[in-house]
């Protein structure tokens, strides 16, 4: 909801509850396929189009529902007392939990790789899904598996420690994350890309940061070691990480005097899980485009990407998308650069009008960067313009919708109104 509120505060309260309401029956993930598959234009005063608010949704259902769930089934196995055998049920349960969040990761990051905007604004980042229909289904496939491995192999570490207390948990995830943020604090990384402005854009980037972060510790999304998001060569960390911790986890319940049979268990696991993990993780890699392996372990962060774009893509729309679909923070070494950039073009743009520059797009470009007096006034004056007719379409909205609740009269027949 809180996503939803960020979304769509600035349409006013009426469309706010209107766009909860499908969250509180469940219906939210369903509406933004349709919207999404429709090729809905993002609307003007929304933060981020309908692809990134899909997403937002789906991460939040792998962080509240999926990894919870995996964990509580894994400490309901490592709880069943000495001599009573796991049900096979139980076993296919977890691994339809594990393997059915693997797929929403996938598809995540495919969905990403193979949206035409994505590939046509940054060939930096997304284009490395194969071609051919055969490879490109075995990197699909190897993602699921991947990030369900991921998601088993970092679970059964949280369990592990949780048993021990929930101190060990929490000291490993608060380390994790602590170290997380110094480092993308040091780097001057810290701030999100969705350029929400004022104290929202604070509030929602360390939302956004955290939010981020965990799923990724869990399930290791190949989307989010984009710059804009964990970054390459942290993303890689994350993973070896995670690979790491499992054994580590197990030899420090065994040192503090844990069951013997549940640490047993998970050396089988890790003796499973690992090697499967590592050679999926290997299968992606090898089918994947070559040019796209260095992303893994690039340091690129969101303002460098942000700032290259803009300076390599020749195309006006691409320069725009680059720039004023990312916070200010992100650009702001370079705003002398951009506003020169819209000055010799606001003109043109003005007389050839453009598709790309919408009512979404021009909310974003600011008005001292337009170059006459004249041309800000009436600028000015149009956003004004657009402003007022959202707002008497959303008080007609209102009212309708207040009509529409009165119970209706009917009128009296010409023979009662002669008696």
């Amino acid at each position: 909801m809180f996503v939803v509120f960020l979304q769509y505060r600035k349409l006013g309260s009426t469309r706010v509850l209107l766009e909860t309401f499908p969250v509180l029956i469940g219906f939210k993930p369903a509406l933004d396929a349709y919207r999404v598959a429709k090729g809905q234009k993002q609307e003007a005063e929304t933060e981020a189009d309908h692809m990134f608010e899909m997403t937002v949704i789906k991460c939040i259902e792998v962080f509240a529902e999926a990894i919870p769930g995996v964990i509580v089934q894994l400490l309901a196995i490592a709880n069943v007392g000495e001599g009573k055998e796991v049900a096979s049920g139980v076993w296919i349960s977890l691994a339809v939990s594990a393997f059915s969040t693997g797929l929403i990761s996938a598809s995540i990051s495919y969905d990403f790789d193979t949206d035409p905007k994505s590939r046509k604004m940054n060939p930096f980042f997304y284009g490395y899904l194969p071609g051919k229909a055969s490879d490109r289904s075995i990197v699909f496939i190897s993602m699921i598996f991947f990030s369900g491995g991921m998601l088993l192999i970092r679970c059964t570490t949280i369990v592990l420690l949780a048993l021990l207390g929930r101190r060990w948990a929490f000291a490993y995830i608060g380390v994790d994350l602590g170290l997380y943020f110094l480092v993308k604090i040091l780097r001057g990384d810290f701030w999100y890309w969705v350029p929400a402005g004022g104290a929202i854009e604070i509030v929602f980037s360390i939302f956004a940061r955290f939010l981020v972060k965990i799923i990724n510790d869990f399930t290791s999304i190949v989307q989010f070691r984009h710059p804009n998001e964990v970054g390459g060569i942290y993303w890689t960390f994350g993973f070896v990480l995670t690979m790491g911790s499992l054994p580590a986890a197990i030899k420090i319940y065994e040192g503090q005097g844990g069951d013997q049979l549940v640490a047993n268990f998970a050396w089988r696991l890790l003796c499973v899980l690992i090697p499967i993990t590592l050679t999926v993780f290997l299968i992606f890699l090898f089918h994947i485009e070559k040019k796209y392996r260095h992303t893994f372990i690039s340091t690129l962060r969101g303002k460098d990407l942000t700032i290259m774009r803009f300076r390599s893509v020749s195309d006006d729309w691409g320069r725009a998308d680059a720039i004023f679909m990312n916070t200010k923070r992100f650009w702001s070494d370079i705003a002398d650069e951009v506003k020169v950039w819209v000055g010799a073009n606001w003109n043109r743009w003005e007389d050839e009008k453009p598709t790309w520059l919408d009512a979404a797009m021009r909310a974003r470009i600011p008005l001292d960067f337009i170059p006459t007096a004249e041309g800000r006034k009436k600028e000015k004056g149009r956003r004004v313009s657009v402003l007022k007719v959202e707002a008497q379409r959303r008080a007609s909205v209102r009212r309708s919708s207040i009509l529409g609740k009165l119970p209706k009269v009917a009128p009296e027949s010409e023979t009662e109104s002669e008696t």
